[in-house]
């Protein structure tokens, strides 16, 4: 019987960095943490842009670095288990000693860098050791059969040094791999700065540093310490065995809430049986107690948010944060996360609800959190949690039973700190609640038939217009049933809507004045717009189109309420054909949804030289899209807010709050998706910037392709 061997293809080595490793975040999150276990003080990442594309990215570090024995025998070697035991390393710098844990685990990370792009460049030096200048071409392993023909370039003789006396590593990414839009590189910014925790000032004297030689790229994003200085509640929970050792809670009312003072609740304010750990088997609580594994402490500190609008103005006035930059910071880098020493453990927060907060919406007394109003951390000491094991894709802890004691734990804590909060918020909303919802058109409709009983003399002329009335009511209340059972012509609604508010108030002002003709004419225009909107229930096909043409559809409806409102249209629409997969109606409604709403937020905010942009473009990776922004006061609400249902900032409950909610259903359907972005998100035209036209900006993305059902 003859005896074989495994051979393995080179390919195995591409897979592991391509597949083995999420996505770039996590790609760049290996690299750093390679950077802590060699005792560097700071990670610097660095982007370089020219000619407006991303060319090449460098990861340097000032750690320990490596000579051509450690380079050939450990970081060339796959799987190597130089980390897998949890022991101490004792580092040192300035003449000062501290200790850290490795936190590379499977002798994996380095093949992270295959994930960025194809050609690696790597100097490294060890002190009083020449500099080691390695070079991967992975364009080059598909020439090879065997791993052994698949050769590397290691070189300690090389002429460009890069550190001299100094020690370190400094990794050269180019040829770099997938699309790197700016939007998706703030994004990228954000996260990196999340690595530690935000409620460590130092981790052993680590930083992570992102920057860029377009100076642009990170421009108006909030500092972390600017991002907790909003916040209005904090709680920090220490939990030792089977109990709460620790507990604080605190209200921060902001300074012009001058209605509220602070509060404050600590570990004396709770009770024995309080302090006990509990979790729910079977719908009734049963003691947990964290000894039982190798879980160790674990603290919970928790920053939450409140964009309520009852309130939210008086802080956002005269903020350092922008709201649109505080949201847009929870949005990606909101929920709970994990660290392990200080160093975030991937991919617990926003990413993936693990406690499924979003998912039970935390329906605790009195209120409701969700991930995208709250940051917060959950500490772990590595040594004392061995039974928390990383999965190898990087991609959290092993879901075993010491896993779901964790979750349970820091659930039970949460909940007291979110009971806390929502006494305060229930107070805030008591004392600064000023408008209550009303049924819009129906009740405007019935002010003006009271007027008319009251103004109108004439019978016959009374009769007549109280009948033009109920017969409006009558079908506009058919209209909004079929519009809301409907969701492309439920994306109308509002425009209905406001469409008849308009006419009500001509009306209502026609009324008062008892003009008897213009009370006729205008009531029967009435009629006609409710009748009108019969047209937009029906749907139709996805097919591929211009996106010209939509604009055009929607700009023959609006020409008269952008003359009306004095707004000064800015579109290139008529300069491009991009030709995209939509159901056209559909897509005419979404837009013309969008168009509304900026038309409102424009008179209502009295903005003076209203100006109003529809931009086509195909900047967005994998769609061609129609981009609408203005120079009003922006948004109120976040994005998320939005688009749910019969959420609206408008004042006196005049919305609906059913547009963009739709809009968005809408654009999904289509395999397309609607985005709000920022004016560093997308390069808009010189003409656009210039103008001021950078507010409320949403892009509707169609996709260039035909996506499958």
């Amino acid at each position: 019987m003859a005896k074989k061997n495994f051979e393995i293809s080179p390919r195995v080595l591409y897979h592991f960095g391509e597949d083995l490793i999420k996505n770039e975040e996590i790609a760049l999150f290996e690299l750093v943490k390679n950077a802590y276990d060699a005792c560097a003080s700071k990670c610097k990442i660095f982007f370089k842009y020219e000619d407006k594309k991303l060319k090449e990215i460098v990861i340097e570090d000032d750690g320990t670095g490596m000579d051509e024995s450690v380079i050939e025998n450990i970081w060339l070697v796959i799987g190597t288990d130089n980390k897998s035991d949890i022991k101490e390393t004792k580092c040192k710098r300035e003449g000062q000693e501290f200790i850290r844990v490795p936190l590379g685990e499977k002798g994996i990370g380095r093949l992270s860098i295959h994930k960025l792009g194809n050609e690696i460049t790597l100097y490294s030096k060890m002190k009083n050791n020449p500099e080691v200048k390695v070079h991967i071409d992975w364009d080059e392993i598909n020439k090879a059969d065997k791993l052994e023909e698949f050769f590397i370039d290691v070189d300690d003789e090389h002429t460009d040094k890069n550190f001299i006396e100094e020690n370190g590593t400094k990794i050269i990414v180019n040829k770099i791999k997938g699309e790197w839009s700016k939007r998706k590189l703030r994004k990228l910014y954000r996260s990196l700065l999340s690595l530690s925790s935000p409620f460590e000032d130092t981790l052993d004297n680590f930083q992570v540093l992102v920057e860029s030689n377009d100076k642009k790229l990170f421009e108006g994003l909030p500092s972390l310490e600017e991002i907790k200085r909003s916040a209005l509640y904090y709680g920090k929970c220490k939990i030792e065995g089977d109990r709460i050792t620790d507990f604080t809670y605190e209200f921060r009312p902001w300074d012009v809430l001058k209605k509220v003072q602070n509060r404050k609740k600590t570990i004396d304010d709770l009770n024995s049986t309080d302090r006990i750990l509990k979790k729910i088997v079977k719908n009734k609580p049963v003691d947990l107690n964290l000894n039982s594994y190798k879980i160790g402490p674990l603290e919970l500190e928790i920053l939450i948010y409140d964009f309520d609008p009852s309130f939210m103005d008086f802080n956002f006035s005269n903020a350092v944060v922008e709201k649109s930059s505080l949201r847009e910071y929870l949005d990606e880098n909101g929920g709970i996360r994990v660290y392990r020493d200080g160093i975030r453990v991937y991919d617990y927060g926003i990413e993936h609800d693990w406690l499924g907060i979003d998912l039970k919406r935390v329906g605790r007394v009195g209120g409701k959190i969700s991930n995208n109003i709250v940051i917060g951390a959950v500490k772990l000491d590595r040594k004392l949690s061995t039974d928390l094991k990383e999965k190898t894709n990087r991609e959290g802890f092993v879901e075993n039973e010491a896993y779901f004691a964790l979750v349970d734990a820091v659930n039970f804590v949460l909940d007291k700190i979110v009971l806390e909060r929502n006494i305060d918020k229930n107070r805030l909303k008591e004392l600064y609640k000023e408008h209550k919802v009303s049924e819009p058109v129906l009740s405007d409709l019935e002010e003006v038939k009271e007027l008319v009983e009251k103004r109108v003399k004439d019978t016959d002329t009374k009769n007549d217009i109280v009948q033009y009335l109920e017969r409006i009511n009558k079908q506009y209340k058919e209209v909004k049933e079929v519009l809301i059972r409907s969701a492309n012509a439920g994306l109308n609604l509002s425009v209905v809507i406001h469409e008849i508010e308009k006419l009500i108030y001509g009306l209502s002002g026609a009324v008062k004045n008892n003009d008897v003709e213009k009370i006729k004419s205008v009531a029967e225009q009435l009629e006609k717009i409710v009748q009108s909107f019969n047209v937009m229930i029906r749907s139709s096909k996805i097919k591929e189109d211009f996106l010209s043409d939509i604009v055009q559809s929607v700009l023959d409806t609006f020409h008269f309420r952008f003359k009306d409102h004095n707004i000064k249209l800015i579109t290139n629409y008529d300069e491009v054909e991009y030709k995209a997969y939509f159901a056209k109606s559909e897509a005419v409604s979404v837009l013309a949804n969008l168009l509304d709403n900026a038309i409102f937020w424009l008179s209502y905010s009295k903005t003076s030289d209203r100006k109003l942009s529809i931009f086509v473009t195909d900047q967005i990776e994998g769609y061609y899209s129609i981009i609408v922004s203005d120079n009003g006061p922006g948004f109120a609400i976040s994005p998320q807010d939005a688009v749910k249902p019969f959420i609206t900032a408008k004042p006196h409950s005049i919305g609906s709050g059913l547009g963009l909610h739709i809009a968005d259903e809408m654009m999904k359907a289509m395999k397309g998706k609607l985005l709000f972005l920022s004016e560093h998100d997308i390069e808009l035209p010189r003409n656009i910037i210039l103008e001021g036209v950078t507010q409320a900006i949403v892009a509707l993305c169609f996709p260039m392709k035909k996506v499958g059902e």
